[in-house]
């Protein structure tokens, strides 16, 4: 999930203005990037957040299959421990094992000595559960600091973030959502969605009542109706990621 709200002087600046500071900080502070897309413009990158989930990610990887795609799961260990034949079934069917956390914590407010302890450990259990290497990372709410940046690099974890946002964590009618997921189908982009909903920022629990499987089925009819196909990060990475300035 993404914090909604932008503090002031950003939500000043209004859309025109934040895309044009985006771009400046992005050539300025490309090496120090996290992935948000590739160069390809028939994919994007599917990825689900929070998960594994018993009941949804069965239904998921049903829908993935009738679809013949690929996609990237971010998952967090606490969830993944818990249900590692579901972990197993997500690697088994092709699709990419990626970090989410031990759980769902903010890594800026451990410093950088404390999110690179915490994400080596979670690396090592999300790959002991996993049996495979896990490469990419995406921080919790998306929040991120330069220096918890630098401590999932130190980890060997490329971070990734995203292009777009389903806002999939807002209970909209089945409508509203696929609408903004449709929206986020951009050539060589980078989708946010979710196969389960940890509490947000504020501790309280979020419940959304739109089936979640049905939505993918809907939004991958869509993208083959126009020609995209839904990839893993990895496999929209092969030619060079896209990468922006991440730090909130």
């Amino acid at each position: 999930m993404s914090p909604r709200a932008l503090p002031g002087p950003l939500a000043a600046l209004g859309p025109r203005g934040r895309r044009a500071l985006r771009r400046t900080a992005d050539a300025a502070l490309r090496p120090f990037g996290s992935v948000n897309g590739g160069h390809d413009a028939h994919q994007v990158a599917v990825t689900f957040d929070d998960g594994p989930d018993g009941a949804e990610t069965p239904r998921l990887l049903a829908v993935l299959a009738r679809h013949g795609v690929r996609c990237t799961f971010f998952l967090l260990v606490d969830q993944a421990e818990r249900h590692p034949e579901l972990v197993h079934e997500v690697r088994d069917a092709g699709h990419e094992i990626a970090l989410h956390g031990l759980d769902h914590r903010p890594l800026p407010r451990m410093g950088h000595r404390g999110a690179l302890r915490y994400l080596r450990d979670a690396r090592r259990r999300l790959e002991a559960v996993a049996g495979t290497t896990v490469r990419w990372y995406r921080p919790p709410y998306g929040l991120q600091s330069p220096a918890s940046w630098a401590a999932a690099r130190r980890a060997g974890l490329d971070v990734v973030v995203w292009s777009a946002d389903a806002a999939d964590w807002e209970d909209d009618p089945a409508d509203v959502v696929l609408a903004r997921a449709a929206a986020g189908l951009t050539p060589g982009g980078v989708l946010l969605l979710h196969e389960r909903l940890e509490p947000g920022p504020d501790g309280e629990p979020v419940h959304t009542r739109f089936d979640r499987a049905a939505l993918v089925d809907l939004l991958l009819t869509e993208a083959d109706e126009r020609g995209m196909t839904a990839v893993t990060v990895g496999e929209l990475s092969r030619g060079g990621p896209r990468r922006t300035a991440w730090f909130r």
